[in-house]
C-alpha cells in the first residue's frame, strides 16, 4: 500500500463499510490520467505477448478489467506505479490473485517485467493494438 493510502487506513472510520464504499465510488469516478509515466518502449512485441498471456484473459485484451467479477482496470496506469505492483504481486497479492498470475509473475526476469509494465501503461494509445509507440530517445 502507498504512503497516502497507508494514511486513509489508519484513520479510525476507515474500517467503516459505507466510507470505504464512498473512497472506492469517489475513486472510480475520476478522470484517468491523460499522461500516465510510460516506460522505455524498448520491447513492445514481449510486453504484449506477456500481457496476452498473463493478463488479457481476466483484465481483458484492453486492460480494462471487470467491475462485475472484480478485476481492476490496469491499462494505462503508471509505469512505475505497475512494476511495483508486479514486484509485488506474488507476495501482496496471493491470496487475492489466481496462483497462475501470481507464479508466472514471480518466475519473470527484470527485462520481461520491464516490457509488460510498459506495455500495460500505454494500453490506452490509441496506437497499442497496432504497435506501441516509444517515447524512447536514443
Amino acid at each position: 500500500m502507498d504512503t497516502a493510502m497507508q494514511i486513509v487506513g489508519a484513520h479510525a472510520s476507515f474500517g467503516e463499510s459505507r466510507n470505504i464504499a464512498a473512497i472506492a465510488n469517489y475513486l472510480s469516478a475520476l478522470d484517468p490520467n491523460p499522461n500516465p509515466v510510460k516506460g522505455t518502449g524498448d520491447r513492445p512485441q514481449l510486453g504484449r505477448e506477456i500481457f496476452g498471456h498473463i493478463c488479457a484473459s481476466c483484465h481483458a485484451p484492453d486492460g480494462k478489467g471487470n467491475a462485475t467479477n472484480r478485476v481492476p482496470r490496469i491499462a494505462g496506469q503508471h509505469y512505475p506505479y505497475l512494476r511495483r505492483q508486479i514486484e509485488q504481486a506474488a507476495q501482496l497479492h496471493m491470496d487475492l490473485a489466481p496462483p497462475e498470475m501470481t507464479s508466472a509473475l514471480r518466475g519473470m526476469g527484470n527485462q520481461d517485467k520491464d516490457a509488460l509494465a510498459d506495455y500495460i501503461s500505454r494500453l490506452n494509445d490509441s496506437e497499442t493494438s497496432h504497435g506501441v509507440r516509444s517515447t524512447h530517445t536514443p
